[in-house]
């Protein structure tokens, strides 16, 4: 969907963000291929894009699906070094000569984490460029986790104004617009870019290992029939996995039924103890897998599960891979994705954060049911086609247009402001 606009000049967007990230790269190519757009990213660390430490991982990583193709970047020196960490982490003043020379339509932001950031903010506001502004904040983080009643107030200060700057809230979910709604977001200001991945890659990549399912099953001990639960992420305990492993030992004995650890870090050795000491048996631990090494393990996967929930940053990304590789999926009530993407009984379910008994449960009823594992598999493929970056395209049009200026009136119909969840 290439939506040029006749007869006149491009917006000139400017993003800034911490580092590349994989999830993000495909986003900024697709803009990039709208004509009506002339995209820059501007980088405050090189991060992601070169084998770097990840403590969360306990290993170096180097990430094997390119970041910086297809669209126009440029790192800028940090003055505070390299790496990221507290606020000051990140210093990069050449933001704001950048911003000054660029005359942009927009500055997309990410956040105020940390000294860039403000830095940006207060280029864009002192040259009035428009902002637009996408985070992965929702009100979930503040409500349960335990913060100071002053620091709260702070908080809502602060957000409150910074707010009150921004044109345009760029959502990615129905959370998130709670989220700026709640800090005084006007409602007409926010427009739907929901947190995606490349359905094409997964779709794809998937469909390839699935042809091959059986034998990589069958060298991995996994029988044809079996119900594989996937857990796929860093071995740290936010994730929690000592949870699904404990949940996995509780299911009834005899359906057929394993579980994949895909994921390293400091929790995989009492991880593997707590299986070893508990007598549970058909765990699969398959150690750390790269992002092109993912649709192998979601094409012999049927079901991904998400235990965890409750920390900054919440969404949970391979929710939507699960679902592009046509995954039933078990996640927690924390996980942001599954307001939007997930339907108990349609495509898997949505269980109690914390509430080991029904996680259990959860697990226990498709394991007892291969053949409703499989419809829920189909029913994410198809409710996930709806949640993609073309719908992302569509909101930052949107966006855009609102701020006047540049846009014109013949550009493509856009969606509405409003976020709809994904599933009947």
């Amino acid at each position: 969907m290439n939506t040029a606009i006749p007869n006149q000049r491009r917006y000139r967007v400017a993003i800034l963000n911490s580092h590349p990230i994989q999830y993000f790269a495909p986003l900024y190519r697709r803009l990039a291929r709208e004509p009506a757009i002339d995209l820059t990213v501007y980088y405050c660390d090189s991060g992601g894009s070169k084998e770097h430490f990840d403590r969360g991982f306990g290993r170096k990583v180097q990430w094997d699906v390119p970041l910086l193709d297809g669209y126009r970047y440029e790192f800028m020196a940090n003055l505070r070094g390299g790496g990221l960490g507290g606020p000051l982490s990140l210093f990069n003043p050449a933001i704001v000569r950048a911003i000054r020379k660029g005359r942009y339509d927009a500055l997309w932001i990410h956040g105020y984490s940390f000294a860039t950031d403000w830095l940006g903010l207060l280029s864009a506001i002192a040259m009035r460029t428009p902002i637009l502004y996408r985070s992965e904040s929702s009100l979930r983080y503040d409500a349960n986790t335990v913060r100071s009643p002053l620091l709260l107030w702070v908080k809502s200060r602060l957000l409150r104004a910074l707010f009150r700057r921004v044109q345009g809230f760029l959502a990615i979910g129905t959370d998130n617009r709670d989220f700026y709604l709640h800090y005084g977001a006007p409602p007409e200001r926010i427009f739907p870019v929901p947190y995606t991945v490349d359905h094409d890659f997964f779709l794809a990549r998937t469909d390839h290992w699935r042809a091959q399912r059986g034998d990589i099953r069958t060298a991995m001990g996994i029988g044809g029939e079996d119900v594989v639960f996937l857990f796929a992420a860093k071995m740290i305990a936010l994730k929690r996995p000592r949870e699904i492993v404990q949940a996995f030992g509780r299911l009834r004995r005899p359906h057929n039924a394993k579980l994949l650890m895909v994921g390293d870090g400091p929790e995989l050795a009492s991880v593997r103890e707590l299986a070893a000491a508990q007598g549970i048996e058909g765990i699969n631990f398959a150690g750390f897998a790269n992002q092109s090494e993912m649709p192998r393990y979601y094409a012999m996967s049927d079901v991904l599960v998400r235990p965890d929930g409750i920390y900054k940053g919440d969404w949970g990304l391979t929710v939507n891979e699960a679902m592009a590789a046509g995954l039933a999926v078990v996640a927690t009530d924390q996980i942001g994705a599954t307001t939007d993407l997930v339907k108990s009984g349609v495509n898997g379910s949505v269980v109690r954060f914390g509430d080991l008994d029904d996680l259990a449960a959860a697990m226990d009823r498709l394991a007892a049911d291969p053949d409703a594992v499989r419809r829920m598999g189909d029913a994410s493929r198809e409710m996930i086609k709806r949640w993609s970056y073309e719908q992302c395209v569509e909101g930052v049009f949107s966006a855009l247009r609102a701020l006047g200026g540049t846009g014109s009136d013949e550009s493509v119909e856009r969606s509405g402001d409003r976020l709809r969840r994904v599933g009947p």
